[in-house]
């Protein structure tokens, strides 16, 4: 009383073909990390109008809505202040717009900041950034990394400087 192995393996084969042609296999759509756009936007523009002044302005060549995000490009921001923000791209999550790449901030009285990140909390109104930066006012350049804005205070503060200032020559 021997199995034979052919029958053996004709059982392996058999129980192989029912199990390929009993599998049903059926594909998903692909997800990104980032998640599914809900709306993307071209020359992107809000306004938030108050009374007696304009308020805040947000514009930028392309806006994607995600479910727990925004994504901007070449985004520029101003508040009723005249603070002014410019980015090449910028993400709003949790009411804070983290901007990166070539990030500018100028200020009404001339004040202007550079730097690769910041971080804008829209409810505070605080910008700030763990980054180097460089300060130009009154034809002076300051060299730093680290500071924080608080616009509502009108106040500026620098951590961890090792700041060089630079006069620069009148033309």
């Amino acid at each position: 009383m021997a199995i034979r192995i052919e029958y053996l393996l004709m059982m392996v084969f058999a129980i192989l073909l029912a199990t390929f042609f009993g599998f049903n296999p059926h594909s998903k759509e692909a997800v990104t990390a980032k998640g599914q756009k809900e709306v993307e936007f071209e020359h992107f523009f809000a306004n938030d109008i108050k009374e007696d002044n304009s308020g805040r302005e947000i514009s930028a060549s392309k806006a994607v809505k995600y479910k727990q995000y925004i994504d901007f490009y070449n985004v520029k921001v101003s508040d009723e202040l005249g603070h002014k923000l410019f980015a090449q791209k910028a993400i709003y999550k949790d009411d804070t717009l983290y901007m990166s790449q070539n990030v500018k901030l100028s200020r009404a009285d001339g004040i202007k900041f550079y730097s690769k990140s910041l971080n804008y909390v829209i409810k505070d109104k605080v910008v700030i950034t763990h980054e180097p930066f460089l300060l130009e006012f009154n034809k002076s350049i300051i060299k730093g990394s680290g500071f924080e804005l608080k616009i509502n205070q009108d106040t500026i503060s620098a951590y961890n400087i090792d700041a060089s200032i630079d006069f620069v020559k009148a033309q």
